[in-house]
């Protein structure tokens, strides 16, 4: 099965950078974030990415299924081998939320692009983007990372369960013409790189700083496994901080919703 994408192009627009110079680029696979950690067990180098055109179990985060359709859209993955603490998978997520949102936000200007804490890139309130990082851990140090995006590109229809709640950079643009995909896919790495480079280098109070003004729900009232209240943004570490009467906690890891509906998208 043959996918459209062109190998040679794809390194070409890859040449400015450390990631990508290692590519894998297959027309199906079963899950880019599996074949991007059977690569780093086998020794793949920092910043070894894997892209498919179709997945047949994408999964995105809190092992939720990410509808992967051909055609249309970017899955990948990257090996990365950071010289971080295991703790700092959340900032990774983080940064590399960054780096997504600046791509997609570049493709649709006026329109707010936001990252709904702590992996989804919003446009307007509907998911475009999501991100999952896994750590592989040797003793107390880490092994790799491996971080996987999706992006909805140019998808313009979607399953019922997701209208409404799901979206693509396409949908969202005042100009019909589908986008360049290795145009899109390479940005988004480039900007990831850049954005994971900088927390490595200077650490998490630049991607807070960097992050708060982008935050979708500050100040509304959300909810999670365990409970509901108001969001107030991120602190030091990148946590949540969430008001419940009248007390502030942190919220290392959760899913936060709005309060006042469902926006769970599998796309």
């Amino acid at each position: 099965m043959a996918h459209d994408f062109d190998v040679e192009r794809l390194r070409q627009l890859l040449s400015g950078g450390r990631w990508g110079q290692s590519l894998d680029v297959h027309a199906t696979t079963g899950s880019t974030m599996d074949d991007a950690a059977e690569a780093a067990a086998a020794g793949a180098p920092d910043g070894h990415v894997v892209l498919a055109d179709q997945q047949t179990r994408g999964r995105g985060a809190h092992g939720r299924e990410w509808l992967s359709p051909p055609g249309t859209d970017i899955y990948f993955s990257v090996v990365v081998r950071p010289t971080v603490e295991p703790s700092s998978s959340a900032m990774v997520t983080l940064a590399v939320g960054l780096g997504v949102r600046e791509a997609v936000a570049a493709r649709v200007p006026g329109r707010a692009v936001t990252v709904k804490w702590p992996n989804d890139i919003w446009i307007d309130r509907r998911k475009c983007a999501g991100v999952l990082v896994e750590s592989r851990t040797v003793g107390t140090s880490i092994d790799s990372l491996i971080i996987g995006v999706g992006v909805n590109v140019n998808r313009l229809d979607w399953p019922v369960e997701l209208a409404g709640i799901a979206t693509s950079i396409r949908a969202e643009r005042a100009e019909d013409d589908p986008l360049d995909r290795e145009q899109v896919f390479a940005d988004v790495l480039s900007r990831m790189e850049q954005w994971v480079e900088r927390f490595v280098d200077v650490g998490p109070p630049l991607i807070v700083g960097a992050l708060e003004p982008h935050l979708a729900l500050v100040g509304e009232q959300v909810r999670w496994e365990d409970g509901i209240g108001i969001f107030e943004g991120i602190d030091h570490d990148g946590a949540a901080r969430i008001r419940i009467d009248g007390t502030t906690t942190s919220l290392h890891a959760a899913r936060l919703e709005p309060a006042g509906g469902d926006t769970e998208a599998l796309a």
